[in-house]
């Protein structure tokens, strides 16, 4: 028993010290277990539902608002204008956009900078609104209005400028929520140290446990000690548990990087409409514009066939999957907990019969 610290001058010294020793270390196995789920348990349903629908609200509000673009830059080329105004689509979609735009606000926990710039985000949205409108009072008195055109230009252009833009404000939202995901799963308890921080008590005591019933094997001529196997299936039990926690961090890894595959099939789709919207919009402002404004309008080519809706469709599903397995998967402490207590309840009913026999 010198190998896992339980030796004393005489046999009764021996068990208790090895009672102690025992149950100091199962509720050291239990802590760590305990803590190191919770945490895991903490961190799935913090993604679930905050992070995972954080990145959503801000994708959504980046396609909304290119859609409603698209639709205003339409309604003025067809004429519609005239008798709609930038048309209903458009109107639903900047409504869309500032729903999204409301829910990330609440949602979002990357930090107070989020607040600040969804107002700052809000509070351009409303002079683009009102830049749409006043091209929309200018095209009703004269359809051949260029300070209609001029309008339109500048409500796009201040949601497609590179540096401060409403589309580039939403992109470094999008940054700044992914790099917060990417930092929970991988701060705290979530580092990727944090198995040694569960395997070697739990290693550590099934050592104990087995020599513990070596010891008694070897000094009362017993083959097995009933209660001490029973607290080591036990503390097997703990250990094969923690595999819900393995499993758990396994999907939200999965979650992570099936976020990095949405964003990108959804901005792919949002740079093919935005694409559609600009070529539109060049067209419009060109006549005029004729000291060549119009070229500064974005006209990227295309490449290729943006992803369709089932393809978005399904990479949501996909999201949200892996999020919800996440968090159903992690935090079962309660059965943890009754098998290290079992353990704790066994180690002293195989040991003291021994105990006793030295009074």
């Amino acid at each position: 028993m010198a190998r896992f610290g339980i030796r004393a001058g005489t046999t009764w010294s021996t068990l208790w010290r090895s009672l102690i020793v025992l149950e100091v270390a199962l509720v050291a196995a239990l802590g760590m277990t305990v803590w190191v789920s919770q945490g895991t348990q903490a961190t799935a349903e913090r993604v679930k539902a905050h992070s995972v629908p954080s990145i959503m609200h801000i994708l959504a509000a980046h396609a909304a608002l290119v859609e409603a673009d698209v639709a205003a830059v339409d309604s003025f080329r067809t004429g519609a204008a005239g008798l709609t105004g930038p048309g209903e689509r458009y109107q639903s979609q900047l409504a869309l956009a500032g729903q999204s735009l409301t829910q990330l606000a609440v949602d979002s926990i990357a930090g107070a900078g989020v607040g600040q710039s969804i107002q700052l985000v809000q509070g351009q949205l409303a002079a683009y609104s009102g830049l749409i409108e006043q091209a929309d009072a200018h095209y009703r008195q004269d359809p051949g209005s260029a300070l209609a055109r001029a309008d339109l230009w500048y409500a796009s252009r201040l949601l497609h400028m590179p540096a401060g833009g409403i589309l580039a404000q939403l992109d470094d939202l999008l940054t700044v929520e992914r790099r917060a995901l990417a930092g929970q799963l991988t701060a705290g308890r979530m580092a990727p140290g944090w198995a040694v921080t569960w395997i070697v008590p739990v290693v550590v005591l099934f050592a104990l446990l087995v020599g513990a019933q070596v010891f008694l094997s070897r000094r009362f001529r017993r083959t097995f000690n009933v209660p001490l196997l029973g607290a080591t299936a036990a503390v097997l039990v703990l250990a094969a548990g923690m595999s819900f926690d393995f499993a758990a961090r396994g999907e939200l890894t999965a979650t992570r990087n099936a976020g990095d595959a949405l964003a990108g099939v959804w901005q792919a789709r949002i740079d093919a409409a935005d694409r559609h919207g600009q070529q539109m919009l060049g067209d419009l402002v060109a006549k005029a514009c004729p000291d060549g404004c119009g070229a500064t309008v974005d006209r990227r080519a295309a490449s290729g066939e943006p992803p369709g809706e089932e393809s978005l469709t399904a990479h949501i599903r996909d999201v949200d999957g892996h999020a919800a397995a996440a968090a159903d998967t992690a935090g079962r402490p309660m059965p943890l907990m009754l098998a290290a207590l079992i353990a704790m309840a066994l180690v002293p009913l195989g040991l003291h019969p021994r105990i006793d026999e030295y009074r």
